[in-house]
């Protein structure tokens, strides 16, 4: 048993980078369009609740994401107790996500130009 719990963190931990690389790029890559692209487009409301709503899209993006890559990714015979691992880490990555997010926001508004609502605007 102490055997297939071990081999299941190093299979976790080998998939540390894919999951990086998923936090980055779902953190800033949709910031940047929020602020680029979306923003961009005719009929937008430029209101806090916009920011509010794609912070939202890339929690559950990067929960369900981090899920689906943790299911697929460790392959092993024990089944007991590891679905609330993996969503325990799924949340610990997409709440990491919240908070790139979160800081490309404060970087875009205080250096980038964008038409959006700045409330992080120094």
């Amino acid at each position: 048993m102490k055997a297939q719990a071990e081999q299941v963190w190093r299979q976790l931990d080998g998939l540390s980078p894919v999951l990086l690389i998923l936090t980055a790029v779902l953190g800033i890559g949709l910031a940047i369009y929020y602020y680029t692209g979306y923003n961009e487009m005719p009929g937008r409301h430029y209101k806090i609740k916009h920011w509010g709503i794609w912070a939202t899209i890339v929690f559950i993006l990067s929960l369900v994401g981090t899920a689906i890559i943790e299911y697929v990714g460790i392959k092993t015979n024990i089944r007991t107790g590891l679905t609330s691992l993996y969503w325990l880490c799924a949340l610990n990555n997409a709440l990491y996500c919240l908070i790139i997010y979160f800081l490309t926001s404060l970087v875009w508004c205080n250096v980038g130009r964008t038409n959006a609502y700045k409330f992080l605007k120094f």
